[in-house]
């Protein structure tokens, strides 16, 4: 089944904190990007086509780097990962959980991290 992206623009650090404490609740997706980049574009243009994650189980997330950059930057030192783009970063009880940068970003990988991180959860649950 295939879902449309519904970006929410992230366009300052506020609005960051803001989307890692609630990721304590419900995953969230960083898609950190350069509209003037072909290679950007070809990974957006990829993730539309292949896009097959509900809304109910993830929110979306979209930075400019280069209208944004200062959350682009402060994203990635949070998520202890290097400054790319294009980039995907999925947060989860409040840290990163995933990450994935250039040709590598697929929903296919996505779907597994979230798969993971779902079980992960469900199994630390019972273990209370």
């Amino acid at each position: 089944m295939s879902y449309p992206l519904n970006w929410k623009s992230l366009g300052t650090i506020e609005e960051f904190n803001r989307l890692v404490e609630r990721s304590k609740e419900k995953p969230a997706l960083v898609f950190k990007h350069r509209p003037s980049s072909p290679e950007s574009t070809q990974a957006m243009e990829t993730l539309v086509r292949d896009w097959s994650i509900s809304p109910e189980n993830l929110d979306l997330y979209l930075i400019d780097v280069m209208k944004d950059k200062e959350v682009a930057e402060a994203v990635t030192d949070m998520a202890g990962v290097m400054n790319e783009y294009p980039q995907v970063l999925l947060f989860a009880d409040g840290v990163t959980m995933y990450d994935e940068s250039r040709e590598m970003i697929s929903v296919k990988k996505i779907k597994l991290a979230l798969k993971i991180i779902n079980r992960t959860f469900k199994w630390m649950e019972t273990r209370v």
